[in-house]
């Protein structure tokens, strides 16, 4: 009987947050990520006070080109975060999308067709993820601890480990997707716009809400009716897809893939969702959070050039600012909970 009322407490807690997440969602009530628009800022006015080509235009077109590429995979990773998974193979779909693209342009066919190929190549990559840990009933950074080596194996063999180039410079899609529009680099535009976009997706739609339902609670989800399996599929196929359009802007941008393009990519993509504020146990995301934790990454990381560090030092910051991140996540959990727990004794 106890049981049975707490799973009609949580069905009826999913079904008004369900309610909830068609109206203007909370967060945008306030605005949660002031404290790390703050540190970008004090970290931007920092290089760039001692080190005044850091506000170089070309220093900035860098700087924001290097984003999109992290950026645009971390969006997808926050609907996983929030599922509480985490797809540690994103390097080596994005590795196997750009080298699928390039070698499809290399054999004749038109780069509109064969980065579109790419894209859904990237998907297929990724709902296999999902479904691998779906019919085995594992965590997803289970399967893609062995998928991360699968995809990167992969990799090497279809382009031989050797890089592939001699793309057609010329063509619209090169000249789009690796220049510039209005003064800034195309793929700064593509973040921009998938942002929008996986924002949007997140918070006014079903998908989006199913998905923060399965990570607040997935026995609750699967008591209300919600295809538990499904939603982690098309969530891993997602972030595939998103995988596959990073990819395409790199190789815009580079006209060239080299068989190590995207190794650690998954660290970085994993530490800006963290460090934006997607809550490791699951439930909620931030789309806005990870665009800022990517720059903060890219941000530390020119940093350390401008500053003359030891480029060795990169990762071991990153790693300093990812196990930061996760003791504050920790921090303001616990915060909450016994903010919560006095509040219920009131």
């Amino acid at each position: 009987m106890k049981n049975a009322q707490l799973a009609t407490s949580e069905q009826a807690d999913i079904k008004d947050g369900w309610r909830r997440s068609f109206l203007l969602p909370s967060r945008l009530k306030r605005f949660d990520e002031a404290g790390l628009l703050f540190a970008l800022i004090v970290m931007v006015l920092a290089i760039g006070i001692l080190h005044p080509e850091f506000f170089d235009l070309g220093s900035i077109k860098t700087l924001l080109r290097q984003s999109a590429f992290v950026g645009i995979m971390a969006f997808g990773m926050v609907y996983l975060v929030s599922m509480t998974e985490i797809d540690l193979s994103v390097g080596g779909i994005y590795a196997v999308s750009a080298t699928s693209a390039a070698l499809l342009i290399k054999a004749g066919i038109d780069p509109w067709i064969a980065v579109g190929l790419s894209f859904a190549i990237g998907a297929a990559l990724g709902a296999l993820n999902g479904l691998v840990a779906v019919l085995l009933d594992v965590p997803l950074i289970i399967v893609s601890l062995g998928s991360l080596s699968v995809f990167f194996g992969l990799n090497l063999i279809i382009s031989d480990a050797s890089p592939v180039f001699g793309m057609p410079r010329d063509h619209a899609f090169f000249v789009i997707f690796g220049g510039e529009f209005l003064g800034l680099p195309s793929p700064a535009w593509v973040l921009l716009a998938t942002g929008i976009v996986m924002h949007f997706l997140f918070f006014r739609t079903r998908f989006g809400a199913t998905v923060r339902a399965v990570g607040s609670n997935r026995n609750a989800a699967e008591f209300i009716g919600i295809r538990v399996g499904l939603t982690r599929i098309l969530a891993t196929s997602l972030t595939g897809l998103l995988c596959a359009i990073s990819a395409s802007m790199a190789l815009a941008y580079f006209r060239a893939v080299d068989p190590a393009m995207g190794e650690q990519k998954e660290l970085l993509v994993i530490a800006a969702v963290i460090i934006g504020g997607t809550s490791l146990a699951g439930g909620s995301g931030t789309v806005l959070g990870a665009f800022l934790g990517v720059l903060i990454i890219t941000v530390i990381d020119s940093g350390i050039v401008f500053f003359g560090i030891d480029t060795n030092y990169a990762r071991f910051v990153t790693g300093c600012v990812i196990l930061g991140a996760i003791a504050l996540d920790r921090i303001l959990k616990r915060s909450r909970a016994a903010s919560s727990h006095m509040q219920s004794h009131l």
